[in-house]
Order: C-alpha cells, then structure tokens, then sequence
C-alpha cells in the first residue's frame, strides 16, 4: 500500500517523538561503567593493541581479562575525543532509533500494511520502547538490540524466501557483533539453532508434515552449513581468538552476580518492573487469543524464539530488549493482522494532522526536559562522588592509600582518576577470586562477623562509600497493595566504620560520598 504524503509526515514525527524519547532518556543518568568503558577504549587508540592485562584493580594486579566490548570501548572514546558526550549520546540514540526504523520496514512489508494495523503496532512499540528506556542510553549493550534485529530479519527472510542470498550477512554481522558486544554467543545460538531446526525439517519428513513447514533443498542445506562454518570461525578470529570464549564461559558457571546485581534480577523481585509486566502480558493475552479465534498459530522456529526470549525477560530484565525484539517481529504482527484485516482505516485528514501535532508537542516536551550536557563526569553528582575524588586529587598524603570503594562508583572513579587502582570497578562481576567470585568476595565486607578479618586480610587503609545506608522506599502499589514499608537497608561496614572512630577516621563527607581513613596505630 503506497503511503500518502501526509501518512509519511505523521511517521516522520513519530520517528522524531522516538528520538528526542531516548535523548532524554539519554541525559537523565550516567551509566556506571561509562568511565572504564572509555578509558579502555582510550587505551586501545593510544596502544593499538587489545587490554589483557588489569591495571585498574589492584585486587586483581597480574591477573589477565578479556576485553568483550573492544571496538564499541574504542567508538565510544574516539567519538568522545572529537565530539564530546553530545557525540557519543547521539550515536546511542541512533542505535536503538535505527533498530526500529529496520524492524518497522520489514513487519510493515511483510505483514501490516494498512494504516490502522500500523498505527495500532506503533502504540505496542511506544509500550516497549517505554519499558526498554533503563536498558537504552550510552550502554554498550544497545549493540544486542541493532544486530538481534538484523539476524531475526536475515533469518526470517531466507525461511520465507528460501534464498542465499539472505544468510550471506551472517558472516560479517556475526564477526562485527563478537568484536563489539559479548551477547554475540546469543546470536550463535540462535543461527546454530536455527540451522539444526531446517536439518530436522530436510532429514525427518514425518516432521516436516506435522508442522506444515517447507524443508529446504539439498543444495541450499549444503551452502548453509558452510555459511555457517564460516561465520562461527569469525568469531573466533577476533583480537582474543578462543579466549574470548572461554572469559565469556564464567558468566554461565559463575551466577552469583544474577541475584546480586539488580540489573540482571527478576522484574518480579523489588522494585517491581510494572512496564515489562504489563507489556508481557498483554502481548500473551493478545497473542492466545488470536490462535484461539483463528486456530492458527505461528511457524514453530518462530514459537521456540518467543518462548526463549520470554523465559529470558522474565528471569532477568536486562534481557527485556530480546523479547521486545521478537514480540514486536512475530507475536504482535500476528495477532494484529487477523484483528483488524477486515477494518478500513478511519483515519480522517483532520484526525493525522492532530496526531501530528501531538508528536510534535511531545517531542518538544521531551527536548525541553532534557538537560543535555558535554561533561557528563561533573553533570551528574547527585549520583556520583564528584566531590570525594576532588578532595582526594587536592590530598596527596591519601593518593597512595589502598582503597575499598563502593562497586557502583568503579566507572566512574577510572573516568575521572584513571591512575587510582581500586579494589572493585564493576566490569567483572564474575571474575574467579580466591574460590568465588570478585563480587562474592566484595559482598564479605558487609558480613559484620568479617568486616574487621577482611581489612586487615586486605590492608585497606582508605573507605569510599556512601555515608549512610541505602532507604527502600515503596510505590504506591508495593505500599497499598503488596503492603510494602519504608525500609533502611542495613550496612554493617558503614556502621563498624562510624563505631570505631578511633582506629576509622572520617576525612570527607558529603550528602554522596564520605571518606574514612585508617589511623596510625
């Protein structure tokens, strides 16, 4: 259906609203892991050479590590360098805005095509793209949200065309995708599943009728397997080879950090992700109730892949943007099309030229609420010890001290004193470390039966942390429903630390941050 002129101006705005959305979402936080994301990739422009080595935990001196997000580390601080936090912002908008531009053209194309069955698919994006909006911002994890996209298209498109032509992509996107992001083993998975998927379907014909699916021919399945060879290879050719494998082995043996990290636990745990709920619901009500009232369903690879990626989002909400994906490919198209392909669109001039204008207002809602910034280390001390680490620049009597630090304030400490060696920085939760885990070992200074066994076990002479404990607070539904209460989480470190003033002496504070020094026995 030939889009009418006035069509293309009401998408254009959306696309627009879709920008300035994420540019506030953007400039509303720092990420944590922003500074060492750009100091290593600051490394890797001045070296021309990969990190092997730790030089930012002195916990860690000697040991090696594995770089997983080399080439998006090294965009990150060459975008820095030459357009500043405003560049680098831009092109993690672009990253997400681009992903859906890409995903809309192909579901458009292929499955919605009058206006109505669009406009009622954007408001489920907006839903999505609402509940996404912690995982988007200058993170490098953006990157599983662009190249997923593309392989379920690549995938998609060869399973409905039966053409080479398709999977030819795979090779430069999985090798791309392994240079820059760590999730690539997600796309592995998925291409050697899928490849097993079309192998049964051509070997096992009893199948193949079941489920009413085309196998496809000898030659294609030769071609195939070594296309895939070919891009599994790749990605073992990156600057780690086979290292990066096996690094990337620890955050499956070692979980520790998917309970204790709240980025990667349940959104059903406190605080409750309402958004995700809610979208994920009404996706499965819709969905089940489109294959109850056509009696049709989708193509069972495409039903393996919901179903993987839902039990993914509901285990941990940072893999929420996977699901996004292929809800918004395969399950929100289905039950869309049946739904509304006997309604004509009642979309009056008058009615799209106020649509319109209420993107428009919004997308200026969004720019005037955006406080944009080039200097995101100084923009954002609310959060961070901004004033600490200028007191501890000025002091040079505290420079050489060993520090314990708060795990959340690791990114930022390297930004912006990349010379301070720090106990834990936040880049390796999993790390092996004396039989556990770097984050396991971390969270031992807060068991108040081995706070003081653990300093000296350290010689820590210096503490940066907050200076109280962290408030749990509930929203209206945890405190009128659930029957939550304000909370004060205890902090037995920050109470040892305030109770031993004689042996812990406090040398700055502020409403952030706070600094205790070891006294000279």
């Amino acid at each position: 259906m030939k889009q009418k002129p006035l069509s293309i101006i009401a998408w254009i705005s959306f696309y627009i609203f879709l920008a300035t959305l994420l540019a506030s979402n953007s400039f509303g936080y720092l990420d944590p892991d922003f500074g060492w994301h750009l100091r290593v990739g600051e490394s890797i422009a001045q070296t021309h050479t990969v990190p092997h080595n730790q030089i930012y935990m002195w916990s860690l001196a000697g040991k090696t590590w594995v770089d997983h997000e080399w080439l998006s580390n090294y965009i990150t601080y060459e975008l820095m360098n030459h357009g500043g936090y405003l560049a680098v912002t831009a092109f993690f908008i672009l990253i997400p805005l681009l992903s859906l531009l890409i995903l809309n053209y192909y579901v458009f194309k292929q499955y919605l095509r009058s206006a109505l069955e669009q406009t009622v698919f954007a408001i489920f994006e907006l839903g999505a793209l609402f509940a996404c909006l912690p995982h988007f911002g200058v993170r490098q994890q953006e990157i599983t949200f662009l190249f997923l996209t593309l392989l379920l298209i690549i995938i998609d498109s060869f399973r409905r065309e039966k053409k080479i032509k398709y999977i030819l992509f795979l090779p430069p996107l999985l090798y791309l995708w392994a240079s820059m992001h760590g999730s690539y083993l997600i796309g592995i998975g998925i291409t050697l599943g899928w490849f097993m998927y079309e192998l049964i379907l051509f070997l096992w014909p009893w199948f193949k009728k079941q489920i009413y699916e085309n196998s496809i021919s000898r030659k294609q399945l030769v071609i195939a397997t070594g296309i895939i060879i070919i891009s599994t290879a790749l990605t073992f050719l990156t600057p780690y080879g086979i290292k990066l494998y096996s690094f990337l082995s620890d955050y499956a043996t070692n979980t520790y950090y998917m309970s204790h990290i709240q980025e990667w636990r349940s959104p059903f745990t406190t605080p409750f992700r309402y958004d995700q709920i809610i979208y994920s619901l009404l996706v499965l009500v819709f969905f089940f109730g489109a294959i109850s009232s056509t009696k049709k369903s989708l193509k069972l690879w495409q039903e393996v892949l919901l179903f993987l990626f839902l039990v993914l989002a509901m285990r941990s909400v940072r893999h929420f943007p996977l699901w996004t994906i292929g809800s918004l490919m395969f399950a929100v198209p289905f039950f869309i099309a049946p739904a509304l392909a006997t309604r004509k669109t009642l979309f009056p001039r008058s009615a799209t030229v106020l649509f319109i204008l209420l993107l428009l207002a919004m997308s200026l809602t969004c720019l005037y609420a955006t406080h944009f910034t080039n200097d995101p280390f100084n923009q954002y001390c609310s959060s961070y010890p901004c004033g600490a680490i200028t007191f501890l620049k000025n002091h040079s009597e505290y420079q050489k001290l060993k520090i314990f630090n708060n795990y959340g304030w690791g990114g930022y400490i390297i930004g912006v004193w990349p010379q301070q060696r720090l106990f834990i920085d936040g880049r390796l939760p999993q790390y092996p470390f004396n039989n556990k885990t770097i984050l396991e070992e971390y969270n031992t200074f807060f068991n108040k039966d081995l706070i003081p066994e653990k300093l000296k076990q350290y010689g820590i002479q210096m503490i940066l942390f907050k200076p109280s404990p962290d408030i749990y607070k509930p929203d209206f539904i945890e405190r009128y429903i659930l029957g939550r209460k304000e909370q004060t989480y205890k902090n037995d470190l920050i109470d040892y630390l305030n109770t031993h003033s004689n042996e812990w002496k406090a040398v700055y504070q502020d409403s952030v941050s706070k600094i205790w020094v070891k006294q000279q026995q």
